[in-house]
């Protein structure tokens, strides 16, 4: 009896020493973790959401607060995402109900905003089932972006926005200053320079709704360490591209998963330097029955290096001697298409443009360029992103293209359909140009 009772204290005096030490562990790790979903405390930014009233900075900052109120609420919504699959849906009238998410990432760029916001009032898609979202990110300190934006946006809501702009273009006329940096168009091809400015001088005499305000507007603001400068020579160096590649795709996935809602049907990428783009450019790439499709992006040139060129060479079909070059680098090299480093010998959309061709002719694709990209947002709530690290040697939207086609979606290209880009003078244009300018003046005196 009493050896009996003599191994239950044992066993009593283990249990409670064994009690200790887990006590005294538990107060050592402190509380358990917050769940994996709940937002990221440390992701910092702000959210803009743009009226005809005025700017309203949302409070980003309850976030964290309403998880856990949100989780015990019993109301519960329902989506039908069938209605979401970009299947091109028609009203009554056959006209489009599908609603498009417009995403526009932004960086130093307030001298090219008034364009920007002049081909986004000439997109003749329905304004009122288009959600625009930008993203201002990483602009240099003085940059006025955000702040043009603002006043742009709630114009924009207004229908005072075309007003505005032609005020300041007039005033810009009667000024009669022309800056260095406009110097090249007096070396641009005149039938081109002609086409552009009919396009921005009489919008409202082909497309009704110019004015009319969109669904909606938001603007949001998050830096994520790109330090590369925004000249053409800074963005198109290839010891910079990789990097920056991987940190555009960051900022496209942060935009996607902010900003795309149940009801939209379809994402479109646009970026902000567009010069010329035809305002039925949503409706021509969505009539197509692909889950991805892009258009051919050129330039125009000074005439005397040969009045346009292929500007987007990342919309691309795959190759072999491409597969055979990712073989023999390393993981995490990005493959830069256009540079002699990386000789892939792919056929790129841009090269293989007609002029006169069939503007609906369709072409597989396995990289696109992030220029103007219409995709069913599906594929999103799928899992297609831009890849923010190198994939098969590649990164962004060229990944994108990859990934999209991995996963078993369709991607497609126009190469007859034809966007314009800015041409945005290299140092060694403008040099050139002022030299052209300088021996016009010698000759005049002559």
């Amino acid at each position: 009896m009493h050896r009996a009772a003599w191994v239950l204290c044992v066993c009593l005096l283990f249990l409670w020493f064994l009690g200790g030490r887990l006590n005294r562990q538990n107060g050592q790790l402190g509380q358990a973790p917050a769940p994996e979903s709940a937002p990221d405390a440390g992701d910092t930014h702000r959210l803009y959401t743009v009226t005809k009233d005025g700017v309203t900075e949302e409070d980003t900052g309850e976030a964290a607060e309403e998880y856990s109120d949100k989780m015990f609420k019993e109301t519960v919504e329902f989506f039908d995402l069938d209605n979401s699959l970009g299947a091109r849906r028609k009203g009554p009238d056959g006209e489009d109900t599908d609603v498009v998410l417009f995403l526009m990432p932004l960086r130093n760029a307030e001298h090219v905003l008034p364009m920007a916001f002049h081909n986004l009032m000439n997109l003749t898609y329905d304004h009122s089932l288009i959600d625009i979202a930008f993203l201002v990110s990483d602009c240099s300190p003085g940059d006025t972006t955000l702040q043009t934006v603002f006043d742009f946006s709630v114009a924009l809501q207004n229908g005072t926005l075309a007003d505005d702009m032609l005020s300041a273009e007039q005033a810009k006329k009667d000024s009669n200053v022309k800056g260095t940096n406009e110097l090249y168009q007096l070396y641009m091809d005149q039938d081109y320079m002609d086409n552009v400015h009919r396009a921005y001088n009489s919008p409202e005499s082909y497309h009704k709704g110019y004015r009319t305000p969109f669904r909606s507007v938001s603007i949001y603001v998050k830096d994520f360490g790109q330090v590369v400068g925004q000249g053409f020579s800074d963005r198109h160096a290839v010891k910079v591209q990789g990097i920056r590649r991987k940190l555009m795709g960051r900022a496209r996935n942060w935009l996607t998963a902010s900003a795309l809602q149940a009801d939209h049907s379809w994402v479109y990428w646009r970026d902000v330097d567009i010069e010329t783009c035809p305002g039925l450019v949503i409706q021509d790439l969505m009539k197509f029955d692909y889950d991805v499709m892009v258009p051919n992006i050129w330039r125009p040139l000074p005439t005397y290096l040969g009045g346009e060129q292929p500007y987007d060479l990342n919309s691309w079909i795959e190759s072999e001697p491409a597969l055979e070059l990712a073989k023999k680098l390393d993981e995490d090299d990005v493959i830069v298409e256009g540079y002699a480093e990386y000789p892939t010998y792919r056929v790129h959309l841009a090269y293989i443009r007609d002029s006169e061709g069939n503007p609906d002719e369709v072409v597989d694709l396995d990289g696109v360029g992030g220029v103007s990209i219409l995709a069913k947002a599906k594929i999103f709530r799928q899992g297609v992103n831009f890849p923010a690290f190198t994939l098969w040697n590649h990164a962004e939207t060229e990944a994108f293209g990859k990934l999209a086609r991995r996963m078993g979606f369709k991607v497609g290209g126009l190469p007859h359909y034809t966007i314009w880009h800015i041409y945005e003078p290299s140092e060694d244009d403008l040099k050139h140009i002022a030299q052209l300018e300088r021996k016009k003046r010698r000759e005049k005196k002559h």
